[in-house]
């Protein structure tokens, strides 16, 4: 999720239009932005991968753009909503469900240069279909679109790399798709934990392709900037994390 903040505002400075997806039913982008998730009964990102039957508007409509000047207006969210977690029973039956979610995108998608999904923990039907919008289009530059992969220096977080790795791989083989893997991102490290973390920081080094392309150091300064529900950039901009997370974004941008 960090990652994803830092490559919106690399791209923002770049001025490119930027939006946020949160995808995400936990919600913890939208909070920390500052936002209220919408209502279960409110339209929603989930209703419309659904095929947006029971919506009043339009996918347009449930976006809200990030204040502050840092972004220039550039950046804006689709928020997080609480009916996400219904999304695998909502989608399952849809005969195309790996392409429900760029179904939903698809009208917002020519407002936009860069949208960025802030995916779920999790290896259902809703990671499918964020590893179907991810994949590289006909006549699409290599590392334009991809997967960029937050992980953490710790044993559980390797387990469940392997397992989305597998997810990755079985959906290029079943859709007949490219998926580029922009990158690993090793987050909330901290070398001061002992063998297990700089173990796993030199194991997740050595897979090479894909490469670690940031280094996110665990420090006070997120956690606080959650608690005042603002992203890291105008909390403490000039803060190591902060630096660390510029950094990963021009590797990928």
């Amino acid at each position: 999720m960090a990652s994803g903040r830092a490559a919106a505002e690399a791209f923002a400075v770049h001025g490119l239009r930027v939006l946020l997806v949160d995808f995400d039913p936990q919600g913890h982008l939208t909070k920390q932005l500052g936002f209220r998730q919408p209502p279960r009964t409110a339209d929603s990102l989930t209703k419309f991968m659904s095929g947006g039957q029971s919506c009043r508007g339009v996918i347009a409509d449930l976006v809200v753009k990030v204040p502050g000047d840092r972004f220039g207006g550039r950046l804006d969210l689709l928020p997080s909503c609480a009916d996400a977690f219904l999304l695998d029973i909502s989608i399952v039956m849809d005969r195309n469900r790996q392409a429900t979610l760029e179904r939903a995108l698809r009208p917002l998608e020519p407002l936009y240069d860069a949208i960025i999904i802030d995916c779920p923990p999790s290896l259902g039907l809703g990671m499918d279909a964020a590893i179907y919008y991810s994949r590289r289009r006909d006549g699409e530059k290599e590392g334009n679109s991809g997967c960029l992969i937050v992980v953490q220096a710790e044993d559980s977080s390797a387990d469940a790399y392997s397992m989305l790795s597998e997810q990755i791989e079985s959906g290029e083989t079943d859709w007949d798709i490219n998926v580029d893997r922009l990158g690993l991102v090793v987050n909330l490290y901290d070398g001061r934990r002992g063998y297990i973390a700089t173990s796993s920081l030199k194991a997740w080094r050595e897979i090479e392709d894909p490469r670690v392309v940031g280094i996110i150091p665990d420090l006070k300064e997120q956690r606080e900037a959650v608690r005042a529900k603002t992203h890291l950039f105008s909390y403490a901009p000039h803060q190591d994390q902060a630096i660390a997370l510029r950094r990963t974004a021009g590797e990928i941008t």
